[in-house]
């Protein structure tokens, strides 16, 4: 069974320059021959990956390009290999009718730099790197057992790591779950209302928040090009690398408590459209501007589409499954005698039924809603 686990690397300060070298070249063979690329596609002609491989070696060889000699030729040629896939997307997105986004070139002044290599090893309890060396790291999920297909490095915020991809030469293992079958609404103010009654709150990232903020603001008013601008850039990304890091685990540890359920039903919501910009009107088109770039803000910020996709893996893991049912009417509805009326809910946290006066909590009610429509909808892809 392939796995991923990643992992801390502390490499020496001759180790960060070989690193950040192979950064370097990686990134140059990648805009050079996705330059190339492009240019023949104007030319009503296509390169093929492995024509853009056959590249390297004049490249290698030429007098400008000494340098690629000096790292891992692995992961040159999975820079190459980045471009077809970046192609490959970018036609699956067109013919899907979804926003496009061609291939970019890539820049050197990213706070996020990686480079993939296929021939890396762990010795001496240390990630061996081609040209690089034993580096130092930190296995803190146990030992990695079978073979190692790709290692992945990658820098953000002063900090590397090394994602590491490799076959234990075991058969998938389906865990356990409970048998249950819960609906969960998700929601700004409380991040998960359960059927079952049980209500998560999101964890206060206020002050994470606020500080990167107050970082973003600094950065604005340094000259670009200074020295100033760029310690400024640097202290603005270890502030974002730990609002990420704290929301990454408030979600994963929600989604392993809820992924112990055998079913799991949820809404299917189309995030991209829920926090689309206030139209307004044409006498007046901020209408109502402010207050939707705050709920729009506070939508993105709690991670729903992540959340959803941690969840399903999960739930699959253990041999369950997540179902998406259609959000239309969930909040409306009456989970006691199916009455649909806007009135049902004058606020946002109470629900009182205009038909039968059943009084309860608006998102235990549209959670109960979500879990009785399952029999209507089909499991997520």
């Amino acid at each position: 069974m392939l796995k991923v686990v990643k992992f801390r690397l502390y490499p020496n300060k001759e180790q960060q320059q070989l690193i950040h070298k192979t950064f370097g070249s990686c990134r140059f063979v990648y805009n050079q021959l996705l330059d190339a690329k492009i240019k023949a596609y104007d030319c009503k002609d296509n390169l093929s990956a492995y024509e853009l491989k056959k590249r390297l070696v004049p490249m290698k060889n030429s007098k400008d390009g000494e340098f690629l000699r000096e790292v891992d030729s692995t992961a040159l040629q999975n820079s190459v290999l980045k471009i077809d896939i970046a192609y490959k997307n970018f036609f699956r997105r067109v013919k899907n009718q979804q926003k496009a986004g061609f291939p970019k070139f890539k820049s050197k002044h990213n706070s996020y730099q990686s480079y993939q290599t296929s021939t890396a090893s762990i010795k001496d309890n240390k990630l061996y790197l081609p040209k690089i060396g034993k580096v130092k790291a930190v296995f803190h999920r146990g030992e990695i057992t079978g073979k190692i297909k790709t290692v992945t490095i990658s820098y953000e915020a002063g900090q590397y790591h090394a994602s590491i991809n490799y076959e234990d030469g075991l058969q998938e293992v389906i865990g356990s779950n409970n048998g249950k079958s819960i609906g969960i609404d998700v929601g700004v103010k409380v991040f998960v209302y359960t059927s079952d009654n049980q209500k998560i709150k999101h964890i206060n990232l206020k002050k994470e928040i606020a500080s990167v903020i107050k970082a973003q603001k600094s950065l604005s008013r340094k000259k670009k090009g200074s020295s100033n601008r760029a310690k400024a850039k640097a202290k603005l990304a270890k502030k974002h690398l730990k609002l990420r890091n704290k929301r990454n685990d408030f979600l994963h540890k929600v989604s392993k408590k809820l992924s112990e359920n055998q079913i799991v039903a949820v809404e299917n919501l189309r995030i991209k459209n829920m926090s689309k910009k206030a139209k307004g009107s044409i006498e007046n088109p901020n209408t109502r501007a402010s207050a939707k770039s705050g709920l729009n803000r506070s939508i993105l910020q709690r991670s729903w589409g992540k959340f959803f996709e941690l969840l399903e893996y999960k739930l699959k893991r253990n041999g369950g499954q997540l179902i998406r049912v259609e959000p239309k009417y969930t909040s409306l509805k009456c989970s006691r005698c199916g009455h649909v009326s806007k009135e049902n809910r004058l606020t946002q946290a109470k629900f009182i039924c205009t038909k039968c006066r059943y009084t309860v909590n608006a998102d235990y009610n549209a959670s109960v809603n979500i879990l009785n429509a399952v029999g209507t909808t089909v499991k997520a892809s």
